[in-house]
């Protein structure tokens, strides 16, 4: 996921824009073309246009992640669904023009589920199930706030939270059972399904991180029992952390990325990208820092 992001995020070189500019200049006569919003359509047409000439390995997590990070761009520059929506289906019909099969058709979560972005942060827990049950299985003695096991038990903690919160709203017998709840509830039913038989039941697990049946809220086992880091702090914290230079490595690209915010290019490291990206540090970009701290620890091994 932090290989995808950065991947989509990175600036559009001269050999990726002559690849693609026919498309281009094509969505400029589609209508409500905004010249303020160039830089975001030229990398949406550019991800699309890798991810359909097999520029990134695997397509199905990809697509996913293209769609997740399309959602969290419009969020946070404010960009309307129209064009931009319109501008993903006409690359893709180009990129399909000579009988491709569309690997990767838009989805709207705005459509499709409550609270989206508290989708997306179940969906990228539960994609991450396996580097988190690692993290926390191997730990028995106290661990410091900023280590790799209190941020994946701060992330567990915090799931269990959006679970029960959109489980009571959307999921109980009193509810309307309209198609967007049908889909939220489906998506909580994954959730919960993967959470339980392979975390909470592994191991110890279960003594670290909350029963979804229970009515704790949360555990601070080995951990300190305090409140998740602001954003600020989170911040703050992904420099000396994470090096604030480069995570390179196979399967990665480099951790600093160009992410332009108005008109202004900044350098931001891989955790920060989630923060300006979608303005919801530090919960989302909790992923990233245990996702970052187990390739290290891979890495020194």
């Amino acid at each position: 996921m932090v290989s995808a992001y950065n991947s989509f995020n990175d600036d559009v070189n001269s050999g990726e824009r002559s690849a693609i500019l026919s498309i281009l200049n094509y969505i400029k006569t589609v209508g409500g073309y905004k010249n303020e919003d160039h830089v975001i359509y030229e990398k949406l047409i550019r991800n699309l246009w890798s991810l359909f000439n097999n520029i990134y390995k695997e397509k199905g997590d990809y697509c996913i992640f293209l769609n997740h990070w399309l959602y969290l761009i419009k969020k946070k520059y404010k960009i309307v669904d129209f064009p931009i929506d319109v501008f993903y289906s006409v690359t893709v019909n180009k990129l399909t023009s000579d009988g491709k099969k569309n690997i990767c058709p838009f989805y709207s979560y705005d459509t499709n589920y409550n609270e989206p972005i508290n989708i997306i942060k179940l969906q990228n827990f539960h994609r991450n199930v396996n580097t988190i049950r690692g993290i926390l299985i191997k730990e028995s003695d106290p661990q410091e706030r900023n280590s790799q096991y209190c941020y994946a038990q701060r992330y567990a903690n915090e799931c269990v939270k959006i679970y029960r919160k959109m489980h009571d709203m959307f999921c109980s017998s009193n509810t309307s059972l309209s198609t967007k709840n049908q889909n939220t509830c489906s998506e909580l039913g994954t959730f919960s399904s993967i959470y339980t038989n392979y975390l909470f039941n592994e191991g110890d697990i279960n003594t670290k991180i909350p029963n979804l049946t229970s009515s704790e809220n949360e555990k601070h086992f080995l951990c300190p029992s305090d409140k998740l880091p602001t954003p600020e702090e989170l911040k703050q914290e992904a420099g000396p952390a994470l090096g604030m230079g480069t995570e390179s490595g196979p399967g990665h690209s480099s951790v600093s990325v160009g992410v332009e915010q108005q008109n202004n290019p900044i350098k931001l490291n891989s955790t920060a990208i989630v923060g300006t990206m979608a303005g919801i540090p530090p919960f989302l970009a909790l992923i990233y820092k245990v996702n970052i701290f187990f390739h290290k620890t891979i890495k020194n091994t």
